[in-house]
C-alpha cells in the first residue's frame, strides 16, 4: 500500500476485504441498551441521548427514511458502534446494514462486542486518493467506571494528527493524550472492497478530515442519498456556503444545518428519498 495505489486496485481491494474487514456479526446483539433499567454505568452512558447533534441528525433521519427498510449505511467515526451511533437505530428497527469505520483502536475492540450486523473496519479515512499512513491523536480521561461515559466523550475527539488544532488558549484538551499509528483508506477503497456502489446514508463525523475525503469521493462511481457531515467551517466561509456549494454542484440539497453551522444534512436531488423531504417543510436550524 506504498504505492501509492489507486483507490480501486484490484489487489489493493481483496487485501482490504481480507485483512482490515470484519463481516456483520450473526450473533445476537451485546449493546449497553440492553441494561439500562438495571445498571447505573448503563443510564450514565446513554445520558447523550441529550447531546446536541446527535438529537439534531437523530431527527432528521427519522424524517427522511421513516419505514425505509433494509438501507445500506456508512458510519465513519462509529467509536463503540453504540454511544453516538447515528446508525444502530436504522440498523435494529428497520433491518439496515451497513460498514462501521473507526480509527481508535480502543474503541474498535469495543465496536467488535456489540455484535453490529454491518461491516467494521479498523481504519482511518484517507484525505487522499489512494492509502496513506497517518498518526492519530487519541483522548483519554482518567474516570471512574460509574463516569464511564465522559471517557467515551473524550474519545470522540479522536483525530489524525494533521488535522490536530493542540490545546486552546486556556490550555484546555478533550483530555490526556495518546498516540496510534493508522492505515487510511479512501472511503471509496473501502466500499468496493465490498462490492457497493449504491449508499443511501453516509454520516461523516472525521474530527476536520472531512473536506479531504469529500475532495477525492469519486461520486460518479458510488451514489449516496443522504450525507451527515458534521464540518467546522473556516473563518473566510463563516456560515458554510462554499461547503454546501461543493455538494449542491453535485447534485444535492442541504436539508438542514444546525444553528451553528456545524452539522450538515444532504439529500441527492435524484433520490427517491427526495420526494418524501420535499414534501416536508425544510427548516435550517
Amino acid at each position: 500500500m506504498k504505492g501509492p495505489l489507486l483507490y480501486d486496485d484490484p489487489d489493493l481491494l481483496r487485501f482490504v476485504k481480507q485483512y482490515l474487514m470484519y463481516p456483520p456479526s450473526d450473533l445476537p446483539y451485546n449493546l449497553v441498551m440492553d441494561h439500562i433499567n438495571t445498571s447505573l454505568v448503563a443510564s450514565r452512558y446513554y445520558a447523550y441521548y441529550g447531546e446536541f447533534a446527535y438529537a439534531f441528525y437523530a431527527r432528521a433521519l427519522r424524517e427522511i427514511f421513516a419505514g425505509t427498510r433494509r438501507g445500506f449505511f456508512v458510519e465513519a467515526g462509529a467509536l463503540d458502534g453504540e454511544y453516538l451511533s447515528n446508525t444502530l437505530v436504522l440498523e435494529k428497527k428497520l433491518g439496515w446494514t451497513g460498514l462501521l469505520v473507526e480509527s481508535n483502536g480502543d474503541s474498535f475492540k469495543e465496536l467488535l462486542t456489540k455484535r453490529r450486523k454491518a461491516w467494521a473496519s479498523h481504519s482511518c479515512l484517507a484525505v487522499h486518493e489512494y492509502p496513506h499512513q497517518d498518526v492519530m491523536v487519541k483522548f483519554r480521561r482518567e474516570v471512574s467506571s460509574l463516569d464511564h461515559f465522559a471517557d467515551k466523550a473524550a474519545s470522540a475527539h479522536s483525530m489524525m494528527v494533521s488535522q490536530d488544532k493542540g490545546q486552546a488558549l486556556d490550555n484546555s484538551s478533550p483530555g490526556h493524550r495518546e498516540y496510534e499509528a493508522m492505515q487510511c483508506l479512501p472511503l471509496a477503497t473501502l466500499l468496493l472492497a465490498i462490492n457497493i456502489t449504491r449508499v443511501n446514508l453516509i454520516s461523516l463525523d472525521v474530527e476536520g478530515a472531512e473536506m479531504g475525503v469529500l475532495r477525492h469521493f469519486p461520486w460518479d462511481r458510488i451514489t449516496v442519498d443522504v450525507w451527515l457531515v458534521e464540518h467546522m467551517p473556516q473563518d473566510e466561509d463563516k456560515l458554510g456556503y462554499d461547503f454546501i456549494k461543493m455538494f449542491s454542484d453535485r447534485g444535492y440539497e442541504l436539508y438542514r444545518a444546525d444553528s451553528n453551522r456545524n452539522n450538515f444534512v444532504f439529500v441527492l436531488r435524484s433520490a427517491e428519498v427526495y420526494s418524501r423531504v420535499r414534501k416536508g417543510e425544510k427548516k435550517d436550524g
